[in-house]
Order: structure tokens, then C-alpha cells, then sequence
């Protein structure tokens, strides 16, 4: 074979290898890389979907740890505006007051008067109930400023709505008879 033939022969071998490397890439290669293309799209779309999921998430722990902090406040609140009378619980207190600011209670009487009710009908509160604490007690002057003032700032709600004051005997300078009357408040249901 001539030498003009043989390179002609190599040329043409060449052209059919490139031409059936073509064919081999668009047979076999171009769907691989179809299927390549839509399995990073499916992936990418997953993450999308795992990330709002996530942010998703992220509100509702927010969310319940916001009602947890409710259920806090809602304590707080029953020790200021308790859902019954807690008679035992507000003469305590009153009691604990008065004999840790130096004022001796004698005796004290308990009254409630009517519920007020609440504005609305369809409410599930039906208002606010009152129980009026009248005590009888013996002490100074500045205990009972001392004891006026804790009351004041106390945790539950009382409210001052009498005082008499009274002096035990003219030669006692410093000791005093005390009529008091104290409003605490209640949650009606």
C-alpha cells in the first residue's frame, strides 16, 4: 500500500473514532448527565424543604417556651389575684406581717361582701369577690406605719378601707389600739 493510501486509511479510521466517540457521548453520556442535573435539583430542593423545616421548627420552640413563660406569669398573677377566696393564705400573711413589724393582733373577723360582677355575659369570669379582714390590734405607732406600708407592698392585693386609732391609756404615750379594716381580692368564677 502506498504511503499516500495508508495516511488517507489513518485519516478516515480517525474520523470514524471521533464520529463514534460522538455517538457514545450522546448515547450514553448525555442522559447520565440529564439525570445528574435533576438528582442536584431534587437534592437542592430537599434542602430547601429540610431548612424551612427547620426555621419552622425553631418557631414553635420559641413559641412553647413563650407559653411556659405564660404559665409562670399566670402564677405570679394567682399569688396577686388568686382564682379563690384563700382565706388561710391572706390571713397569714396579714398575720405574718403585723407580728414582723411589732404589732400584736388580738382578734380579727372576716366578711364578704357581694361579687361585683363582670361586664360581660359570655365571659368566663363572673367577676371579682372581696373578703374584708377587720383587725383588732395592739402596738406603736410606727409599727403600725411599718406594717401600713408592707401591706402596700405586699404580693396579694389588699387594700386599706378602715383605720381607727386609738390610745391604750394616757400615761402609755407609745401604745396604740388599732381598728383595721383590709380589702383582699379574689377571682370570681
Amino acid at each position: 500500500m502506498k504511503h499516500s493510501t495508508k495516511r488517507l486509511l489513518s485519516i478516515f479510521m480517525s474520523a470514524v473514532f471521533i464520529i463514534g466517540a460522538l455517538v457514545v457521548f450522546t448515547s450514553f453520556i448525555r442522559p447520565a448527565y440529564k439525570t445528574i442535573a435533576e438528582k442536584r435539583a431534587e437534592v437542592s430542593s430537599r434542602e430547601k424543604t429540610i431548612k424551612e423545616a427547620q426555621i419552622t421548627f425553631d418557631q414553635v420552640q420559641e413559641m412553647l417556651s413563650s407559653y411556659k413563660n405564660l404559665g409562670e406569669l399566670q402564677n405570679k398573677i394567682s399569688l396577686t389575684l388568686p382564682q379563690d377566696q384563700a382565706l388561710a393564705s391572706a390571713l397569714y400573711q396579714l398575720t405574718n406581717l403585723a407580728s414582723n413589724n411589732g404589732v400584736n393582733i388580738e382578734t380579727v373577723t372576716v366578711s364578704e361582701p357581694p361579687v361585683v360582677p363582670a361586664g360581660e355575659e359570655n365571659t368566663l369570669m363572673k367577676g371579682i369577690g372581696t373578703v374584708r379582714f377587720t383587725l383588732k390590734a395592739v402596738g406603736s405607732y410606727g409599727a403600725l406605719n411599718d406594717l401600713l406600708s408592707k401591706i402596700e407592698t405586699n404580693v396579694r392585693i389588699f387594700d386599706l378601707s378602715a383605720l381607727k386609732v386609738e390610745r391604750v391609756n394616757e400615761k402609755t404615750s407609745n401604745s396604740f389600739n388599732f381598728d383595721i379594716g383590709v380589702d383582699t381580692y379574689y377571682l370570681s368564677k
